[in-house]
């Protein structure tokens, strides 16, 4: 049968519709599981669908703990008790991209002369002093989540375990389990010393003080959204420090090195070349120092020949201070 062009008009519209109308229905019908898939992926990152029980968490999540420490040392073996087993591969942060780790920053000079901050109330002494208190233990990182957790004695929180200490008593450490550690008794200290309960620290509960811990750790995403600072301001404890030369000794601080590994450790003080700050100096727990101790690293900036000073990235710091009691906000 010969067709004529009218028909061949209405049969080429007619297929036009059809292939613009079917796109269209598949979308339509897909598009609730679309939304299914969304609802259900945000259920199963809600926090408070984890378990309460630290040894639960870690057997879970046991990329929980395996990112808190970012040494690349491998400690020695004879700084350990013969039972417990050491792990070669030191975690490192996945947000660092290349470019960051060649970039060098050359800050403006820095004066000397330090600007006066009164400190009273906050909690830079009460750090100071507990961090006194501290022998040369040994630096551990392991993977045995379930029943270490860097620190060297096990931490309670509202009569619930917080954090477990090696079973082994031999009080190794890691750097975010240790500060975590120091600034968890500084600021029992204070309460106490206040009149506060100790287990009070602004209202917060059990689950949101674990919480604030995977951010002290960087266990909660990229380094930017999951350090100290972060955890400080989430929970309203403290402030983040912007500016370098207002740092103090007990404030806390968190470092990246260009070699995509990080630490976290207590403030003390800037090294200096000239008005430059070339260098910080902290207490922690490193491999370099088989444990804890004072240490000294050095920033990517430039020397006048044009070699670095160190690997730590000085755009890449984060430093945190605790507030007075009477300054949290809820």
């Amino acid at each position: 049968m010969k067709i004529t062009k009218t028909q061949k008009l209405y049969i080429s519209t007619f297929c036009i519709i059809i292939g613009a109308i079917m796109p269209v229905t598949a979308i339509v019908r897909m598009e609730p599981l679309h939304i299914d898939a969304v609802s259900i992926l945000k259920s199963s990152m809600d926090y408070k669908h984890y378990e309460t029980s630290i040894s639960s968490i870690n057997l879970r999540r046991p990329e929980i703990f395996e990112v808190a420490e970012k040494e690349e040392i491998k400690i020695e073996s004879k700084q350990i008790n013969n039972s417990i087993n050491t792990t070669e591969n030191r975690p490192k942060e996945q947000n660092i991209t290349n470019s960051q780790k060649e970039t060098v920053i050359e800050r403006e000079t820095i004066p000397k002369v330090q600007k006066e901050l009164n400190l009273s109330g906050y909690l830079n002494s009460y750090v100071l002093d507990i961090i006194k208190t501290y022998g040369k233990t040994p630096y551990l990182l392991n993977n045995d989540y379930e029943n270490y957790n860097g620190v060297t004695t096990t931490l309670y929180y509202q009569d619930q375990v917080l954090l477990k200490a090696h079973p082994s008593g031999n009080r190794a450490s890691h750097c975010s389990g240790i500060t975590f550690e120091v600034f968890f008794k500084a600021m029992q200290r204070r309460n106490q010393q206040l009149g506060i309960p100790k287990d009070d620290i602004n209202g917060m509960n059990w689950d949101q003080m674990f919480d604030f811990i995977l951010h002290w750790y960087a266990a909660q995403g990229p380094k930017p959204q999951s350090n100290i600072t972060v955890a400080l301001e989430k929970y309203g404890l403290g402030v983040g420090i912007k500016d370098l030369e207002d740092a103090r000794a007990g404030d806390f601080i968190d470092i990246s090195r260009e070699n995509s590994t990080g630490h976290t450790g207590v403030f003390l003080n800037w090294v200096r070349e000239g008005d430059k700050v070339v260098g910080v100096r902290y207490w922690s727990s490193q491999g370099t120092t088989h444990g804890i101790s004072n240490n000294t690293e050095y920033f990517n900036v430039r020397r006048a020949d044009g070699r670095k000073y160190g690997n730590v990235i000085i755009n890449r710091v984060y430093i945190g201070r605790v507030l007075p009691v009477g300054q949290y906000k809820k």
